[in-house]
């Protein structure tokens, strides 16, 4: 007689090889498929050389640093014997840079002078042109004298050595500076937006527009923040915003005289 044990072992020997024989083989393209894929360099992860290029290239793109500073140049203070004439004094500046030795005394008596504007019996006002001379007294009352007169006067004291750049652009204006060469130019005191003070006739019955406060100054240096320039008023070296600069002088008419 079979015992109940072996039954049921011979039954589980069966199952088995059952299982074993309906049990499929691993196609190849499935093994591709669970294969373990070989992990792909991240996008942004950097070599060394990457490093390098990378960094390089970030050099090449940052904005270079400016910085330009004309030498010997002294600055002049048109105080006390000047108050009004900046232009002279700005003037002798430049003229001593380039080799003259000439004071600015000198220089204000040399300019051409107009009236003062005063009212006519028609109730005008009638003066001198600053286009043409200084209008009035640089020792006493006085507005100021433009860039034609100004250079006209130098060019005499200085021949063949100056430049009249008058309505160039900004950007040229500093390229005179970064060339090593000094700028008288036009603007006004501390850089204050001009506004109109007065108008009158000069003898030709042209109109004349008085903006304040007009000044005459020295431009010796830039970087990328400030203009750098010697003013009559202080005597001294002073920094102004390149921005203010910029605009101020551009109201001003773009006004600039210097050495070649």
């Amino acid at each position: 007689m079979i015992s109940l044990n072996k039954i049921l072992c011979s039954l589980l020997a069966l199952l088995t090889v059952m299982c074993l024989a309906l049990a499929k083989p691993t196609a190849p393209a499935v093994e591709q498929a669970v294969s373990p894929v070989p992990l792909l360099k991240p996008v942004n992860a950097n070599t060394d050389d990457d490093a390098n290029a990378n960094a390089n290239a970030a050099d090449a793109a940052a904005p270079a640093e400016h910085h330009y500073l004309v030498t010997q140049a002294p600055a002049l203070s048109q105080l006390p014997e000047l108050p009004n004439g900046c232009e002279a004094v700005a003037a002798t500046m430049l003229l001593n840079w380039a080799g003259l030795p000439v004071t600015k005394e000198e220089v204000a008596d040399a300019l051409p002078k107009g009236e003062m504007p005063t009212e006519n019996d028609d109730g005008a006002f009638v003066g001198g042109n600053p286009e043409d001379v200084f209008v009035g007294n640089p020792y006493e009352a006085g507005y100021g004298i433009y860039h034609k007169p100004v250079y006209v006067t130098m060019n005499r004291l200085l021949p063949g050595r100056l430049q009249d750049i008058t309505g160039t652009s900004f950007d040229n204006l500093l390229s005179v500076i970064a060339a090593g060469k000094p700028a008288m130019i036009w603007a006004t005191e501390n850089m204050d937006t001009p506004y109109l003070d007065l108008e009158w006739q000069d003898d030709q019955d042209r109109l004349v527009e008085w903006y304040q406060p007009e000044h005459a100054l020295l431009l010796t240096g830039w970087d990328d923040d400030y203009a750098y320039m010697n003013d009559p008023m202080t005597g001294q070296q002073e920094a102004y915003t390149l921005s203010d600069v910029k605009n101020v002088w551009e109201l001003m008419g773009s006004q600039a005289i210097t050495v070649n």
